[in-house]
């Protein structure tokens, strides 16, 4: 108020001052002033107004602009007018009522002259308009043209920021209009940029404070247009991102007055090697293990990155128990998206650590220096920060084909090939060199968090890095990339090295996480790995929690890597005997350099502290030997020695020194004092060591205390991650058992234990679970529970395992998620052999898969559909040699119900569909003959799926159908119409379907026809079609098919071979007719497959033609069809 106060004096003296001497005409004008004022003076704040006091001041203010015009711009008392207008819209805006009048005014005074004075009085009227008001100004806003004068100009650019804020929100979608009026304000602040006037007027050294609020302000509403205009930052990146990189090195080039170092941006073009880069998607899934499909039907999915950010607000220092609904709980490629974007606060506020403006005043006169100092410091922190944060907007909206071609911009290019400083753009524009040198905290974390999110997907492009050697004249875009992912790992070491803020150091290990995932070191230099693992494993053990667990994260994306090289074994502490089974990937003469480099590595095992644990660990094993023996001593222990004495004591094994990783996670596991964020990330960290099962599979026992107690934790998402760790651990369990030739009795004593030990506890967790998704978690972890397990469960905890699962399946008052859940698992036990041969439970685990094959739920339905595919694998199963011939078989009826239910998934979704046609091939094999008219229905619905458009999955699932239907021998005798539309659709899949494994898979039905009276009249024509359709194996229309093309010669050859083995007499003449017009083809074909086909199958191919010339000496032919049978054994005779 005292400054509208002083405003409105000076005011009153400059109008009687020009009153005093001014002419009659001029006077009039003063006095209507005067009168305006006292008006105005005398009214109190409360209101309402109407438009005519704003109407009135605007007509004056235009009649003292033509006095001011006439008297030679003579603006002294319009100056006055302007202050004092602009005070009182900050102070008392609804002084003047509807200020639209005014608000015309100033906007023409501005697009006729741009004076600071007006659009000042602008800033205050802009924010309040409605999202119309903005809408309809946002033009004329744009079409002004910057002024020369510094303050003017950042007063315009606040307006239009405020106007653009205003009608363009997070989540609104611009018109084409709007778009063209974007693109044109961005124009003009990228002229402004780049025609070097403000690089003058930094020169000129007297506006620094408002140039650099100037820089920073139009940065952020560039990085606004760019987020909601993703064309226009495609089209102008080069001139964003040159924008960006000149002002993200604005420092204080450490003169009296802390002078910007202001630099003329350049365009930066893209590099050309992008254009060799294929994939567009934004988010490229990481290669999935060669471990990944699991014998249950199901994907063990590789792990992701994922956040804990719901867990950073005030959760790091307790264990405060976090209930979340499912869904609050981020998917699987939603986590990694949480994690890089979970500090953007970074760009906000100002954390402790911040090394910049921490000065303090140290005597009265340097004072008001210093001070002022640091608020340059601060400004230009504010512009460094704009700078990254529209870098950020520009590379997010880039397709990753023209992102990757800014690589050597955004991260350093390792020019140094001995690991020293690199050339070029080296010395300060990439993120990672920001990240480790910025002074301010806020700087160095989003660099680093910016860099994080740009490696995010680069799995693709950099497996083109390779550091094979080269030739000496010039250097290979594969060993430059090489050179600047070493270079990257050399930068983030040192980063780790020397910070010691929380904040950054998370970040950073955030940022290397994401690089070793995308990381292919078997095609780097040896020594990567042990350049970072030391500082990572110093930071596991830091005070904050948030460090640690960023820590342990680098070692779970290292641990999950699907191949081991020889340090990376090392460094997560592989067993020595399971290191034989790793490829030694770097086994050249350069290895021998790394051997010293080896063992001082391997001596980061051998610190105090872990000697320390041995021994306290030794300790507590004697404690707990003693108290077992005293426990044993007493008479409750004999008791419950006698009541199960079907429980097994799981042996210990001390883990080694060198799985340093397993010791640390097993340890805070163990802690009670352990933050919950800190015990998710172990959790997770035992996950990925699921990947290479031999770093636990020797310490099961432990492993089931600690799984036990995640179970039993008051935090949601320890016992949701402890389930999920138990499924994953459990199916390795199974698929080590299923791989290994020899009988281990030891070990699958231990696996049985384990499982005896965790189902108590499975049964307590599933009881007090408050969410679907825990108990859908605790159903998947049993489902793989192993054939063996499950086979030599004791009576009783198996009765109790099935009944706890029908129960689950059963409940209506259940989740129809956790009820598909248990019929999986359900459905995965059908298969073992004690249960297959329970007609009741098989009968039994159908009708709950029926239940839930109709849900809304498109996960419960693709289950459901699962559960009855492997139920029907079941049912078609052979009989063992040890079984009687005789079967029992499932009624009629129910089978009916499951063929409908099969049809109905069969027009479902793709995923719902797979199963569907598999289930379907299944149980027409079991239908009778005389259900002609569902046998029509279900074989339609499997060519309906083999030949529509949709997912490849589909058609392979539906061939496969075909070929369980064609046992069905009643298809065949029943009529004549379905032979017609079977045969015709395999010819066509077989010669003319896109997809190399589907023809596969449709050659592969003709193998299980085994008579010759089944294909009736279209022999010639399925004869007809494997000629063609070998002819069409070496035209590849798409290069993806050819690592399936020697797979379908094979098939389609052993097809062939079937075939001619079942020809009757009258079908060799028009076998030879069709095999003339293919010869040439065919014989090469068939002599490449028979030579690399495996020994077991080539038997087909190699006696062909031996058994044509017995049967040309034996059978009595005529003379056309010897003269066939002979031009058809030489053909196919593999010896020349």
């Amino acid at each position: 108020m005292d400054k509208e106060r002083k405003a409105y004096d000076a005011l009153l003296q400059t109008i009687n001052n020009r009153a005093r001497c001014s002419s009659a005409a001029d006077a009039c004008i003063y006095q209507r002033q005067l009168q305006f004022l006292r008006n105005t003076e005398s009214q109190t704040p409360a209101g309402p107004y109407g438009a005519s006091t704003a109407a009135q001041l605007a007509h004056l203010l235009t009649e003292e602009a033509l006095a001011a015009s006439g008297r030679g711009n003579d603006s002294v008392n319009l100056d006055a007018w302007l202050a004092w207008l602009n005070e009182l819209l900050v102070s008392r805006k609804q002084q003047l009522g509807e200020t639209t009048p005014i608000l015309e005014w100033l906007l023409q005074r501005v697009e006729q002259q741009c004076t600071v004075d007006a659009v000042r009085c602008l800033l205050p009227l802009v924010e309040s308009l409605s999202v119309t008001a903005a809408l309809k100004y946002f033009p004329r806003f744009v079409a002004i043209p910057y002024p020369r004068s510094v303050e003017a100009a950042l007063l315009l650019v606040l307006c239009q920021d405020k106007l653009f804020s205003i009608f363009c929100t997070p989540n609104a979608e611009q018109q084409t209009k709007e778009l063209q009026l974007s693109s044109q304000l961005a124009n003009s602040l990228l002229q402004m940029h780049y025609d070097g006037r403000l690089a003058e007027i930094a020169a000129a050294g007297d506006t620094q404070e408002e140039l650099t609020m100037l820089l920073a302000h139009s940065l952020q509403l560039l990085q606004k247009i760019a987020s909601h205009h993703a064309d226009y930052a495609i089209q102008y990146a080069p001139e964003l991102l040159g924008l960006a990189l000149a002002n993200v090195r604005c420092r204080a080039d450490g003169g009296e007055m802390a002078k910007t170092a202001y630099q003329l941006p350049h365009r930066v073009h893209p590099a050309q090697q992008s254009a060799v880069y294929g994939h567009d998607d934004g988010d490229v899934d990481s290669t999935a293990s060669n471990q990944n499909t699991a014998a249950a039907g199901r994907r063990v999915k590789s792990r992701k990155m994922r956040s804990l950010t719901k867990q950073r607000n005030g959760n790091c220092n307790n264990n405060n128990n976090l209930q979340e609904s499912p869904s609050n709980v981020p998917g699987p490629g939603d986590r990694m998206k949480l994690l890089l974007q979970g500090n953007n606060e970074y760009g906000g506020r100002t954390p402790s650590g911040d090394s910049e403006g921490g000065c303090t005043p140290s005597s009265d006169g340097a004072g008001p220096q210093v001070a002022g100092q640091k608020q340059q410091r601060q400004r230009q922190v504010k512009l460094r920060i704009a700078a990254l944060q529209l870098m950020g907007a520009v590379t997010k909206q880039l397709p990753r084909r023209t992102l990757y071609g800014y690589w050597h911009v955004l991260f350093p290019s390792g020019g140094g090939g001995d690991g020293g400083a690199a050339a070029g753009r080296d010395n300060g524009d990439n993120l990672l060199h920001i990240g480790a040198s910025d002074g301010n905290v806020r700087c160095r974390a989003l660099a680093l968090q910016l860099a994080a999110q740009l490696l995010y997907g680069s799995k693709p492009y950099l497996s083109q890095a390779s550091c094979a050697l080269a030739p000496s004249n010039y250097t290979p875009f594969a060993m430059s990339l090489a050179n600047s992912v070493m270079e990257a790992y050399r930068q983030l070491a040192g980063i780790l090295e020397r910070e010691y803020v929380p904040p950054v150091l998370t970040q950073c290990l955030k940022c290397l996480a994401v690089l070793v995932q995308a990381t292919p070191f078997e095609q780097l230099q040896m020594g990567i790995v042990y350049e970072f693992v030391p500082h990572v494993k110093i930071l596991t053990r830091h005070a904050d929690t948030s460090v640690k667990v960023s820590a342990l994260l680098v070692m779970e994306m290292l641990v999950a890597t699907p191949r081991l090289t020889q340090e990376m074994a090392c460094a997560v502490g592989l067993p020595l005997k399971e290191r034989r089974a790793v490829n030694m990937l770097h086994a050249s003469p350069r290895h021998n350099a790394y051997q010293e480099q080896v063992q001082q590595f391997e001596l980061l095992y051998d610190s105090d502290a872990e000697e320390l644990e041995d021994e306290e660990e030794a300790k507590e094993e004697i404690e707990a030997e003693h108290g077992e023996e005293e426990e044993q001593g007493s008479p409750m222990a004999a008791k419950a020695a006698a009541a199960e004495q079907t429980s097994i004591v799981l042996p210990r094994i001390r883990i080694p020194r060198n799985s340093w990783l397993l010791r640390l996670v097993l340890r805070y596991l163990d802690c009670p004092m352990s933050a919950s964020p800190l015990r998710v990330e172990c959790l997770q960290v035992l996950l990925a060591m699921t990947t290479h099962f031999g770093l636990l599979r020797e310490h099961l026992a432990r492993l089931a205390d600690v799984l036990c107690n995640a179970l039993q934790d008051s935090s949601w998402d320890v016992r949701l991650y402890g389930a999920r760790a138990l499924d994953a651990i459990g199916f390795q369990m199974a698929r080590l058992a299923l791989e290994q030739t020899e009988s281990r009795p030891e070990q699958q004593q231990q696996h049985l234990s384990f499982w005896l030990r965790m189902l108590p506890t499975i049964y307590d967790a599933y009881s007090n679970a408050e969410t679907a998704t825990l108990r859908c978690s605790l159903c998947d972890a049993l489902s793989n529970m192993g054939g063996y397990s499950f086979e030599r469960l004791p009576q009783a905890q198996r009765t109790g395992l099935l009944a706890f699962l029908l129960g689950c399946s059963s409940d209506d008052a259940a989740d129809s998620l956790v009820r598909a859940a248990a019929v999986r698992a359900l459905a995965v036990y059908v298969l073992h052999p004690t249960m297959r041969d329970d007609l009741v439970f098989v009968e039994h685990a159908a009708e709950l898969a029926l239940q839930l094959i109709g849900d809304a739920q498109l996960a419960v339905r693709i289950k459901a559909a699962w559960a009855l595919g492997n139920i029907s694998d079941a049912l078609v199963q052979p009989e063992r040699p040890e079984e009687p011939r005789e079967k029992e078989r499932i009624s009629q009826a129910l089978l009916g119900r499951l063929i409908e239910a099969a049809i109905l998934a069969c027009g479902d979704h793709d995923k719902v569909r797979a199963n569907g046609v598999r289930a379907m091939g299944n149980l027409l094999r079991l239908l009778s003959g005389e259900e002609h008219a569902l046998m029509q229905r279900g074989m339609a619905k499997l060519l309906d799926c083999a030949r529509a458009a949709g997912s490849a999955k589909v058609k392979w699932n539906a061939c496969y159908a075909i070929g369980n239907l064609v046992r069905n021998r009643a298809i065949f005798s029943t009529s004549a119409k379905l032979a017609d539309t079977l045969f015709a659709a395999l010819s066509q899949l077989i010669v003319q379907h896109a997809n190399f494994k589907v023809r596969i898979n449709a050659t592969a039905v003709l193998l299980q026809i085994e008579h010759r009276a089944d294909m009736g009249v279209h022999y010639a024509t399925m004869w007809r079609s494997l000629l063609a359709a070998i002819e069409r194996s070496n035209a590849l229309d798409s290069f993806e098919e050819y690592n399936h093309r020697d797979g379908l010669q094979q098939q389609l050859c052993l097809a062939m071979a079937h075939m001619i083995e079942r020809a009757r007499a009258d079908d060799l003449a028009p076998c030879r007719d069709a095999l003339e017009s293919h010869l040439d083809v065919v014989s090469s074909t068939w002599r490449r497959v028979a030579y690399r086909i495996v020994p077991e199958q080539a038997t087909p191919l190699f006696t062909c033609s031996s058994l044509l010339q017995k049967r040309l000496a034996a059978a009595a032919l005529t003379a056309d069809q010897r003269s066939a049978l002979t031009f058809i054994s030489n053909a196919l005779r593999v010896e020349n």
